[in-house]
């Protein structure tokens, strides 16, 4: 049986086309044995129920769901549409997929006396991927070692347990917890495998960027930081201003974020910084930014439980509101599905028919209470995910910044098609001249031998290395810190005290692979006509006339 992720606008994998690929494996544990036990109408109805569940767990973060297999489900992510962050979307959905059925196990224990307990495996690596088999019957699938070891990983994993590979760790270490389940023999394996048990998301963790023990100060943004500096500065006055940061994948916007949060709170301890960041895969999760926004407020992160929520959001109304602070904990302890005392519970009748002018206005009451201690920074980060509903409401606190010492900022990539993108031009058209949009380009090529210099101390470092990683790079400098994180995690280059050496000819190295997924996502949301463009002109070369390109395209009654 085989089922297609059906998501709206999903562009089609290229026919038998070779991508790196994250994948799942995960099955029913001693499925046979408790089959064995119960009536066969029952035991189907479990089963339909668990693979209803874990479907909608590898969904929820777009995953491929490419076929269940009697007690087994196997999932792809990274095709047929790939996203920068697949390894840590399989991870999520695999926890979650466990924590769903353990619930169900809960019911079938009780019921029928019998646990139900599943495992997972998952492996990253390049896989051949396209649809296979006969005008009788035919399969998207995935064909490569990478699936191979996935399964047998599976296999291996604890039951209630999430096992990746190292490949799949070497993406998500800085957000897991996890511990070392060594190097495992695997049936046709000549290797032994090392392996990770996954226990959880790391609270407050984030996804790597930069260099481990290599720092560079930011370089190239110095005028875009003056002007939000001169924002800030304006702000503090008693005036309200809203900016706008936009650029590709890596080209500065969260370190420039960064060096202002770091210069503000130097200049004036009063201000109250708060960031909410949307999730790459939370388009389809209502509120996901505003929650965050929300938690940002309260001073916790995404990871706090029930009581430190609760007990965070009544420290919080009550120091802002005072007596009146009732209402707003009501109102955003629903927003955050918290566990509500009666009484407060009871604040909330008829609550569905305006639910969002109400989470809105309470967000406004603590707003306005904080502005009257000191400035207020509210930074919205990569608005291209924002859910729709998220965006509507943080439209409706843009006003604010006409009324109060506030400053908000925005940081998205160039995507007009994003729900969030509506924002940006609701925030032009509201503020005018007011509002302040910047756009950060690629570094040029002195910026960027600059960055590689305070990278690796560039006059040590082999003119070939240095100009191989300006190459590749092309001005980003996200890209500039993976190319040297390659060259490094491969051995190519070696620090030998001060001085960095070449060890291996470094042309010969490709493109790193967090960079693949980042490329691949981009070109993946393209049209079918461009990526078919793209596709002949990666064959032709790096550089050619377009005469060329467009000769091979055309059809072939007008060649």
């Amino acid at each position: 049986m085989t089922i297609r992720n059906e998501t709206a606008a999903t562009p089609t994998a290229a026919p038998n086309e070779r991508r790196p690929l994250t994948v799942l494996f995960s099955d029913i544990v001693d499925s046979t044995a408790i089959a064995e036990r119960m009536d066969p109408e029952d035991w189907t109805a479990i089963v339909n129920e668990a693979f209803d569940r874990m479907s909608r767990a590898i969904r929820r973060y777009d995953g491929t769901i490419a076929r269940l297999m009697g007690d087994a489900i196997l999932a792809f992510f990274g095709a047929p549409v790939a996203h920068e962050d697949d390894p840590e979307r399989a991870i999520r959905a695999g926890l979650d997929l466990i924590a769903s059925i353990e619930t169900l196990s809960a019911r079938v224990q009780r019921e029928q006396g019998v646990p139900l307990r599943v495992r997972v495996g998952i492996n990253t690596g390049p896989v051949l991927v396209g649809t296979v088999g006969t005008a009788m019957a035919r399969e998207y699938t995935a064909m490569g070692d990478a699936v191979n070891v996935a399964a047998r990983m599976q296999s291996a994993a604890r039951p209630g347990t999430v096992l990746v590979t190292a490949a799949t760790y070497a993406f998500v270490a800085p957000i897991v917890d996890a511990s070392d389940a060594g190097a495992l023999e695997l049936k046709g394996k000549s290797e032994p495998v090392r392996a990770y048990e996954i226990a959880g998301i790391r609270a407050g963790g984030t996804s790597s960027r930069g260099l481990a023990g290599i720092q560079s100060p930011m370089v190239g943004r110095d005028e875009q930081l003056a002007r939000l500096r001169s924002l800030f500065t304006i702000v503090r006055a008693g005036r309200g201003r809203v900016a706008c940061v936009l650029g590709e994948p890596g080209i500065g916007k969260s370190r420039l974020l960064a060096e202002l949060r770091a210069d503000v709170m130097r200049d004036d301890a009063r201000t109250l910084w708060i960031q909410g960041h949307c999730l790459s895969y939370g388009q389809g999760m209502p509120y996901h930014l505003v929650l965050d926004v929300v938690r940002s407020l309260l001073g916790v992160t995404a990871s706090a439980s029930d009581a430190e929520l609760r007990a965070a959001l009544e420290r919080t109304t009550k120091d802002a509101l005072g007596e009146g602070w009732a209402d707003a904990y009501a109102y955003l302890g629903h927003l955050l599905s918290i566990t509500l005392e009666p009484e407060m519970a009871a604040r909330l009748a008829g609550l569905e028919m305006e639910a969002v002018k109400r989470y809105v206005a309470s967000i406004h009451q603590l707003l306005r209470a904080f502005s009257l201690r000191g400035p207020i920074v509210l930074v919205c980060e990569d608005l291209h995910w924002a859910d729709p509903s998220s965006a509507d409401a943080i439209g409706q606190l843009l006003p604010l910044a006409n009324e109060l010492p506030m400053l908000i900022i925005a940081t998205s990539r160039l995507d007009r098609g994003a729900p969030g993108w509506h924002l940006v031009v609701q925030a032009r058209d509201m503020f005018g001249d007011a509002f302040t949009e910047l756009s950060l380009s690629p570094l040029s090529g002195e910026e960027s031998r600059e960055l590689v210099a305070n990278l690796l101390a560039i006059e040590s470092l082999p003119a070939a290395v240095r100009d191989f990683i300006l190459d590749k790079a092309e001005g980003n400098p996200f890209f500039v810190e993976e190319v040297v994180r390659m060259l490094i995690s491969r051995g190519a280059i070696e620090r030998q005290g001060e001085r960095w050496v070449a060890t291996a000819k470094v042309d010969e190295v490709e493109i790193p692979d967090t960079l693949q997924g980042l490329l691949l996502a981009r070109i993946d949301r393209l049209p079918d006509d461009a990526r078919r463009a793209l596709r002949v002109a990666s064959v032709i070369g790096r550089q050619f006339p377009v005469s060329v390109l467009a000769q091979l395209l055309a059809p072939a009654a007008e060649r």
